[in-house]
């Protein structure tokens, strides 16, 4: 069975943004089998599980979330062939991949992890978690990637000979506005941009404390298309606080941060690390990154690491989970970014 940490919580319900027969079969008889499969299994019955959507699916095949918690199923059964063929068909049935297929393909094998990113899940995911993402997230995971990665920029600055100062910075997958908030003091321009919309209403309604908006501008948009959207040269600072968890292949947002920073400008982020090369899909379906792999992508990108260190920015079960947090710069030559 998929391992569920603390904070899998967020991905319980079925996606409300999926058209009507992908998140329910149209029929309320088999809608409620499938609530009966979901119960089997959330009880460790996956034997049962799989027996009631075997029935369901024969009757209502175009049922995607029934073939996302089939494949969850067969998985927990050692089946992973009949696994992968579920999930795919959540693929065809949903290339939007609102259920998150391609991070569980990728957490079995079947799939390459930097092929796996699923941005419209995680739109979805966080469009549900936004009223209670700070509480949860500081309170119960003791989240702390803002405060380590203003640290690590004042110790950059320091060794640098200068102020902790940006003139613009982006803020990528912003979220609530946890780490905008830890560096509006030090920013005089700061732009956001999240996946989730009801993220991006709880950001906007953030104010600094003379009452004015904690963000100069937020956007509803990925990462890399964010960044995109930005004028050559436009930033001093790109920050990324736990959110490239969320994304496999680093390279595209890595060559679009190099070129939107200005010479000497900085990229700041966190990632759950693993010991391996490359990188991987966990239990947590979120995604670890290789120390080497981030060396060599950035370098690839036009970026010098500054600062590689340990950092762990939350926890899972009451533990640490392990991660990296670097500081990079673009070198005040102006290497020319990958693309």
């Amino acid at each position: 069975m998929i391992e569920k940490p603390d904070s899998a919580e967020i991905g319980e319900s079925v996606p409300s943004a999926l058209p009507r027969h992908a998140a329910g079969s149209g029929d309320v008889t088999l809608d409620r089998r499938y609530g009966w499969a979901r119960a089997a299994f959330e009880d460790g019955d996956a034997a049962a599980c799989v027996e009631i959507l075997d029935q369901t699916l024969s009757l209502a095949y175009h049922f995607t979330a029934a073939w996302h918690l089939y494949g969850l199923a067969q998985e927990s059964l050692g089946h992973h062939e009949e696994a992968a063929t579920a999930w795919r068909q959540c693929l065809e049935l949903d290339p939007g991949d609102h259920f998150g297929a391609r991070l569980d393909l990728a957490r079995i094998g079947a799939l390459a992890a930097e092929e796996a990113t699923s941005e419209n899940f995680s739109g979805v995911l966080f469009d549900g978690y936004a009223e209670r993402f700070d509480s949860h997230l500081v309170e119960t995971l003791r989240y702390n990637a803002p405060t380590l990665l203003k640290d690590a920029l004042a110790r950059d600055r320091q060794q640098a000979g200068g102020e902790l100062r940006f003139g613009t910075a982006y803020d990528l997958g912003c979220g609530t506005g946890l780490m905008g908030a830890a560096i509006r003091g030090e920013t005089g321009f700061l732009a956001g941009c999240d996946v989730s919309p009801r993220m991006v209403e709880q950001a906007r309604a953030k104010r600094r404390d003379d009452g004015t908006p904690l963000y100069d501008k937020l956007a509803i948009a990925g990462l890399t298309a964010f960044l995109a959207s930005r004028p050559d040269a436009s930033c001093d600072l790109v920050v990324a606080a736990d959110v490239f968890v969320y994304l496999g292949d680093l390279l595209p947002v890595f060559a679009q941060s190099a070129r939107v920073l200005g010479p000497g400008g900085r990229l700041a982020f966190t990632v759950q690390d693993h010991p391996g090369a490359g990188v991987v899909v966990g239990p947590d379906r979120r995604f670890a990154h290789g120390e080497a792999y981030l060396r060599e992508t950035l370098q690839a990108a036009g970026l010098m690491p500054r600062l590689v260190a340990p950092a762990s920015t939350r926890q899972d079960r009451g533990q640490p989970v392990p991660g990296l947090l670097i500081v990079a710069a673009r070198p005040d030559g102006g290497r020319q970014a990958a693309t």
